[in-house]
C-alpha cells in the first residue's frame, strides 16, 4: 500500500466508512463503525439518516433488536426521524413491547397526521391492546392501496364486529346482573346454599357461552388438572337462583361474568392470584 493510499484510508470518516457497509448490506459492519461515536452539528443530520436506513434495513431482515438499536441511535441525533421512529414502532411491536410501540407510532403519527402506513400501524397497536373503537377511529382517517389497504379493511371489520358484540356483551351482562339482583332479594323456597363443610372439593363455574374469560378459567381449571361444575347462567334458570342467593349469603354484587365458587368462597372475574390461593 502506497503512502498516499494509506493516508487516504487513514482519512476515511466512521461515517464514509459505515456508508461503504451499508451499501454492501453489512448492517453489523455500520453499528461498528458508529457506535460510540459523536458527531458535530454539521454531521448529525447525515449521521441520522444512515442510521435510520440501517435501521429501516434491520426491520425488513426482521432483525429486531439490531433495528432498535440503530433506531436508538438515530433519534438521540434527531428525535423527530421518520424513519427512525417507524422501524422503531415495527421492531417493537414485533418484540410485542406495546408500550413502546404506541410511543414510537405515535411520535411518527404525529409528523404526519395523513401518514397512511402511520396510522395502519396505530390502528394494528389498538387492536392488540382492545381498544377496537381507536381501531376505528384511525382508520377511518387511512389511505392506502394494495396490501396495506386490504390489511385495513380486515381490521376495520374485525374492529366494528368486536364493538357489534361488546355492545351486545354489556346488554346481556346488564340482563344477568338484574336477574342475579332478583334472585338474591327473593327469601324462601328456591336454592339453599349447603354448607362450606359439605363442599370442599367444589369448584362451580358460572359462565356465559360468549364470555372470553369464562373461556380463560375454563382453561385455567383443565391446565391445573382441577375438577369443575359449569353453570351456564343464560341456559340455567337453576343456576341464575343459585348464584344470586349465594351473592345475597357472602354480601357480593355479581358484576358481569364468570363467578367462581371455590370451596364456599366467591371470586369474581377471572383472577389467577385469587384462585391460585383460593386452590
Amino acid at each position: 500500500m502506497t503512502a498516499w493510499v494509506l493516508g487516504l484510508w487513514l482519512a476515511a470518516t466512521p461515517l464514509e466508512d459505515a456508508k461503504k457497509h451499508l451499501d454492501a448490506g453489512r448492517l453489523d459492519d455500520v453499528l461498528f463503525a458508529l457506535d460510540g461515536k459523536t458527531f458535530d452539528a454539521g454531521e448529525k443530520p447525515r449521521a441520522a439518516a444512515l442510521l435510520g436506513e440501517a435501521a429501516k434495513r434491520a426491520v425488513a431482515k426482521q432483525d429486531d433488536l439490531l433495528a432498535l438499536q440503530f433506531a436508538t441511535m438515530a433519534l438521540k441525533l434527531d428525535a423527530a426521524h421518520a424513519a427512525a421512529l417507524e422501524a422503531a414502532a415495527r421492531a417493537s411491536l414485533r418484540q410485542e413491547q406495546f408500550e413502546a410501540a404506541e410511543k414510537y407510532a405515535d411520535a411518527w403519527l404525529a409528523l404526519d397526521v395523513t401518514n397512511g402506513p402511520a396510522r395502519l400501524l396505530r390502528a394494528r397497536l389498538a387492536a392488540e391492546a382492545g381498544e377496537w373503537q381507536l381501531v376505528v377511529d384511525q382508520l377511518d382517517q387511512v389511505k392506502l392501496s394494495g396490501a396495506d389497504a386490504k390489511q385495513a379493511r380486515q381490521l376495520k371489520d374485525k374492529a366494528v364486529k368486536e364493538l357489534a358484540e361488546s355492545r351486545a356483551a354489556r346488554s346481556a351482562v346488564a340482563d344477568l346482573e338484574r336477574q342475579l339482583a332478583k334472585a338474591a332479594g327473593q327469601r324462601g323456597g328456591g336454592f339453599a346454599a349447603p354448607p362450606v363443610a359439605a363442599r370442599t372439593s367444589d369448584v362451580v363455574l358460572y359462565s356465559t357461552a360468549w364470555c372470553p374469560y369464562c373461556k380463560q378459567a375454563r382453561e385455567y381449571f383443565r391446565k391445573k388438572g382441577v375438577g369443575f361444575v359449569e353453570r351456564d347462567l343464560e341456559k340455567d334458570e337453576g343456576a341464575v337462583q343459585e348464584l344470586g342467593q349465594k351473592a345475597a349469603a357472602a354480601g357480593v354484587k355479581p358484576q358481569g361474568v364468570p363467578v367462581i365458587d371455590v370451596r364456599g368462597k366467591l371470586i369474581l372475574g377471572f383472577d389467577r392470584a385469587q384462585l391460585d390461593a383460593a386452590l
